[in-house]
């Protein structure tokens, strides 16, 4: 049977082999063929093929029906050139040489063999270099076999970045002998959209329908053939971490997500099958510069490595519904602090930090630790303003007027029995919450691909930081800041912090979710500002039990006073790339009095920190800590920090004082000052 959906994993009609192909990682290059031919079996590599071509950015594979058993055949891209190969799938297969038939790709193709056509034509869509997607086909009924094409539609949209196509089984929805339709859904930037052709010659592409945003990579697209046409299943790479899969039934709605796959980090490609004769759902998956190869028996997902990929160096790691791998650190020891946490509970998190243990090699990148529960979100996308955080009406700045909105919005994310959006709240609560003050960043500033231009998106820049602190068993809520201006901070940025809290704990479910007796603040850039001016500020109706500054920035001179927090403790982050958080971070260490802890990253820049939408400030520094690791390091001291000062985790506050370490985090030099209140300092 000819396969009709796209992807570069199948499995083989007639030996039941798994087959798999990925584009070589290494000179001569070409296209890595792999295959499993038993269950319990491992994978081997059989073959590599197209080599001395160049790099290969991306291939895709079907069994056609030529040949007895019938062949594989493949289309990759080679630069903006698409080639086809085929192979008998014997034991030791032999690829044929390349057949260029188009130019102009800049994706990942997806290739079929639909039913149009006696035999069956092969269907093709890619991305097309000046916008729009590319369809062509190869007419199977004749004897030249030849590509024609290509018909470019959703032009409107821009450029795509990656598509997957199925064709519906005969009969849907035509009539009991029609063909059914293509459908392709393609990712342009964070959103994936649908297109459907109908059958027949000439016939148009209509659409595009959106389906979903907040994703990355390249998707796949499955239909089920169990008992009919099946349930429509869509799977595609987050732009955090993990996976995420939504179905839907004929004239619905998707429903999802359901999110798993975390623990693969970023993802950046996903090929799925049904295998038989167990009915399983199988995944390929491209995730952090390996193959995985993942298996569903009903809701267990089974994972087994099948080799490595070239990484992406472009890739920035986004929020995260886990850690990505993380950097380790030794740290000098430390005065203890004295004061006993502002709060306890009745059942006290595991501790963050283990003895000292033996420094690892340098280099080594062993994986943060996670907390114990999953990481919740929710949109928030009515948060009432007062009248202390609006403008009166407009407010000049810089040639431009800005005006506050009538309803702002927020992120919030919560400790959850299950990643995902509107994930169930996580037993034990309520929870301490964090209020995040994000920072502002200029127009000209710059995002990886994928990621929201617009500055109102800049409230979901530390994603990653708060599903880090959600497992660890803390309600994070980030509020819009982008519509203000930084010459009037901190104090209306300080209202609206306190505006989400307010609002969060006016919610029906606020009391089940937050405990509002033990508050903690997170500031980062000008946002440092907001958070330091809702701790000072002696009308908040909140507790403010302790207080985070990650790169504090602005002017030293118009920093407030610090010192009037104690005795709340503080924790000051810096890094020593960071041009725009230069002076004030040591300047405010310097002013606040004990418990205080100082943080100093080698090699951190401003923007680095940032995990949801991959920020180059134009003004920021070259970082000389990768980006992977200046979050992971900031997210394990952020989170001992609040689990120290608001969960009563002893181990924690040893952590931060450099009496142990954290776990995880054993192998770099990261300098660690603290004071408390005995007057013991250590540097």
């Amino acid at each position: 049977m000819p396969t009709t959906t796209s992807g570069f994993f199948l499995q083989c009609a007639s030996r039941g082999t798994l087959e798999l192909v990925l584009p070589a990682a290494d000179t001569p290059f070409g296209v890595e063929h792999h295959r499993r031919e038993e269950a319990s079996g491992p994978w081997r590599h059989v073959a590599t093929f197209a080599s001395g071509l160049g790099p290969v950015e991306a291939v895709s594979l079907i069994q056609s029906n030529f040949g007895d058993p019938g062949h594989l055949e493949a289309v990759a891209r080679i630069g903006d050139r698409l080639a086809a190969f085929w192979c008998a799938p014997s034991s030791e297969p032999s690829w044929s040489e390349p057949r260029f038939f188009a130019e102009g790709a800049a994706g990942d193709p997806a290739l079929i063999q639909g039913c149009f056509g006696g035999k069956g034509n092969f269907e093709l869509v890619v991305p097309h270099a000046r916008g729009g997607i590319a369809h062509y086909h190869r007419d199977n009924d004749t004897a030249e076999l030849g590509w024609r094409g290509p018909v470019i539609f959703g032009e409107g949209l821009g450029r795509f970045e990656a598509v997957a196509m199925i064709q519906r089984m005969a009969g849907a929805p035509h009539g009991p002998n029609a063909p059914g339709d293509l459908e392709v859904v393609a990712r342009v930037g964070d959103r994936l959209v649908m297109f459907r052709r109908s059958p027949g010659s000439g016939a148009a592409w209509h659409g595009p329908e959106e389906v979903v945003s907040g994703v990355r990579g390249t998707p796949a697209l499955f239909r089920s053939t169990i008992g009919g046409p099946g349930t429509l299943e869509l799977f595609s790479p987050l732009a955090r971490v993990g996976l995420a899969r939504w179905s839907r039934d004929d004239g619905a709605r998707f429903r999802g997500p359901t999110v798993f796959a975390t623990d693969l980090g970023r993802c950046e490609a996903v090929s799925v099958i049904e295998s038989w004769p167990l009915g399983r759902i199988e995944l390929a998956v491209r995730a952090d510069g390996r193959i995985v190869h993942a298996t569903r028996d009903g809701a267990v997902w089974s994972q087994r490595a099948i080799g490595n990929t070239s990484p992406s160096p472009a890739d920035v790691p986004s929020p995260a519904t886990l850690p990505p791998p993380a950097t380790t650190t030794n740290r000098p020891p430390a005065a203890t602090p004295s004061r006993p946490p502002a709060a306890t509970t009745s059942r006290p998190p595991p501790s963050m930090s283990s003895p000292p243990p033996a420094p690892l090699p340098t280099g080594a990148s062993p994986r943060l630790r996670a907390g114990p529960h999953r990481a919740g979100f929710r949109r928030i996308g009515a948060l009432s303003l007062s009248a202390d955080a609006c403008y009166p009406d407009t407010w000049p700045f810089q040639g431009a007027l800005y005006r506050c909105p009538a309803r702002s919005a927020a992120l919030l994310y919560y400790p959850a029995s299950a990643d995902g959006e509107e994930a169930p709240l996580s037993p034990g609560g309520p929870f301490p919450v964090i209020a995040i003050a994000h920072e502002r960043r200029l127009a000209t500033s710059a995002a990886t691909a994928g990621s929201p231009a617009g500055l109102a998106q800049d409230y979901r820049q530390l994603a990653g930081v708060m599903a880090h602190l959600a497992r660890w068993g803390f309600v994070v809520v980030a509020p819009d800041l982008s519509w203000l201006t930084p010459d009037d901070a901190p104090l209306r940025r300080a209202a609206v912090l306190r505006d989400a809290l307010t609002h969060l704990r006016a919610g029906s479910r606020g009391p089940l979710l937050a405990d509002f007796a033990r508050v903690g603040l997170l500031g980062h850039g000008l946002g440092a500002q907001a958070a330091l001016a809702l701790a000072l500020d002696a009308a908040c109706p909140f507790d403010v039990r302790a207080l985070a500054l990650l790169a504090p920035a602005g002017a030293p001179e118009r920093a407030l006073s610090i010192d009037a927090l104690a005795p709340r403790p503080a924790l000051v982050v810096r890094g020593t790339a960071d041009p725009i958080a230069a002076a004030v971070p040591a300047a405010l260490y310097d002013r606040a009095r004990a418990p205080k802890h100082l943080v100093t990253l080698p090699g951190a820049n401003h923007f680095g920190y940032t995990t949801s939408l991959g920020l180059a400030e134009p003004l920021d520094g070259h970082a000389g800590l990768p980006r992977r690791e200046q979050q992971a390091i900031a997210m394990g001291y952020l989170a001992a920090f609040f689990n120290g000062y608001l969960r009563d985790a002893r181990g924690d506050l040893d952590a931060l004082s450099g009496k142990a370490s954290l776990e995880g985090l054993e192998a770099r030099e990261i300098p660690v000052s603290a004071e408390v209140p005995d007057g013991a300092a250590g540097s």
